[in-house]
C-alpha cells in the first residue's frame, strides 16, 4: 500500500472518533435537565435565642468614648510620648531642644515651649512672638502676657492696653476779684487768655452763676492784711469752677488761674487718628462701643484712665507719655 492509502485510512478513523465524541456530548446535553430535582423546602420560623449579655457588652463598647493618652516618661517632670506623631526637636546654638520636655530650655523667651505647641504657632520662626495669627491686632507676645488665645480673635487683652498718651494740653480760665460796688455785689474780671481772648467784667451776688457758665459765687469772707505797715483789703470770694467742680478762692486784686487739662491719646488699632479728652470726661472706642472710658487725671507725663471690665469690675490704668 502506498502512503496515500494510509493517509485516507487515518483520516477516516479520526473522523469516526470525532463523530462519536460529538454524539456523546449531544446525548449528555439532552439529558442535562433530568439531573436536577427541586425538592420542596420545609419552612422554619423559629428564631435563635438572643445572647443579651454579649449584646450589652458590645453596645457599651460602641457607645463609650475612647480617649488616647500619650504615655508619660521622665523624672522628675514627665513628658508625653505621642504614639503617631514624632517628637519635635529643635536645634538652637548647637543645642537640641525637645519641645515636649518641660525641663528643656525655652526656645522663644519668655513664652513657654508648651504654649507655642498648644496654640500651633510657628515656633521655628524667630519672629513668632511679633506675629498676629488671628488678626485681632495683638501679637503673640501680648496674647501670652494677657493670658488670652492667639488663634481666637474674640480672645484678646483689654483694648485699654492699646491706648497711648502723647501729650497734655491745657486751657486756663483766669479771674480777678476787683471790687465790691455795694454791700451785695462783687465785680469779678475774666482775664484774657488764649481760650478766652476777650476780657469781661461780671457783677454778681452770692449764689449767682457767671454769664459764661464757668463759675458760681458760693460765699464771701471780709478780710484784711498788713503790707508794709498798711492795712489792705484781703477779702475772699469762694467760688466753684463749674467745668471741673473744683473750689477756688479769689483774693481781692489777685489773679487766680483755673486750668483745664486735656489728654492727647491715640488708639493703636486706629493709628494716625489722635484725639483729645478733657480731664474728667468719658470717651468711647470704635472697637469697644459698649465700654465707657474716663480720663480721671492728666499730668505732664501721665494719663490715668478708668473703665469697667466685662465682668462689671472697675479698673484703673496709668499710661505714661511716649
Amino acid at each position: 500500500m502506498n502512503s496515500n492509502s494510509w493517509d485516507k485510512i487515518l483520516l477516516i478513523l479520526v473522523s469516526v472518533v470525532v463523530i462519536g465524541v460529538a454524539g456523546l456530548f449531544i446525548s449528555k446535553a439532552l439529558g442535562f435537565g433530568d439531573r436536577f430535582i427541586l425538592e420542596k423546602g420545609v419552612p422554619n420560623d423559629e428564631m435563635p435565642e438572643t445572647e443579651e449579655a454579649q449584646a450589652d457588652i458590645a453596645a457599651q463598647f460602641v457607645n463609650s468614648t475612647r480617649d488616647w493618652s500619650s504615655p508619660m516618661r521622665g523624672d522628675p517632670a514627665p513628658k508625653p510620648l505621642p504614639l503617631f506623631v514624632s517628637i519635635p526637636i529643635v536645634e538652637m546654638k548647637g543645642q537640641l531642644i525637645d519641645m515636649l520636655d518641660p525641663n528643656a530650655p525655652t526656645l522663644r523667651e519668655p513664652v513657654s515651649n508648651a504654649w507655642l505647641l498648644q496654640h500651633n504657632l510657628d515656633f521655628l520662626n524667630k519672629g513668632v512672638l511679633s506675629q498676629d495669627p488671628d488678626g485681632d491686632g495683638y501679637t503673640n507676645q501680648e496674647e501670652w502676657d494677657g493670658k488670652t488665645e492667639p488663634r481666637n480673635a474674640d480672645s484678646h487683652p483689654p483694648y485699654a492696653d492699646k491706648l497711648t498718651f502723647m501729650k497734655r494740653e491745657q486751657e486756663v480760665y483766669k479771674l480777678k476779684f476787683k471790687a465790691r460796688p455795694d454791700g451785695e455785689r462783687f465785680q469779678i474780671e475774666r482775664v484774657k487768655t488764649t481760650k478766652w481772648p476777650k476780657g469781661e467784667n461780671f457783677y454778681m451776688r452770692v449764689g449767682d452763676v457767671s454769664e459764661d457758665k464757668q463759675f458760681k459765687v458760693e460765699s464771701f469772707e471780709e478780710k484784711s492784711a498788713q503790707r508794709n505797715g498798711i492795712s489792705i483789703d484781703a477779702s475772699v470770694l469762694n467760688i466753684t469752677y463749674l467745668p471741673k467742680s473744683t473750689k477756688h478762692q479769689l483774693v481781692r486784686n489777685v489773679e487766680e488761674g483755673m486750668p483745664t487739662y486735656y489728654a492727647q491719646l491715640e488708639f493703636l488699632l486706629d493709628r494716625g487718628n489722635p484725639f483729645y479728652v478733657k480731664e474728667g470726661d468719658t470717651f468711647p472706642l470704635a472697637k469697644d462701643p459698649g465700654t465707657k472710658y474716663r480720663v480721671t487725671k492728666v499730668t505732664e507725663n501721665m494719663a490715668v484712665i478708668e473703665y469697667e471690665t466685662a465682668d462689671g469690675q472697675s479698673k484703673t490704668i496709668e499710661i505714661n507719655k511716649n
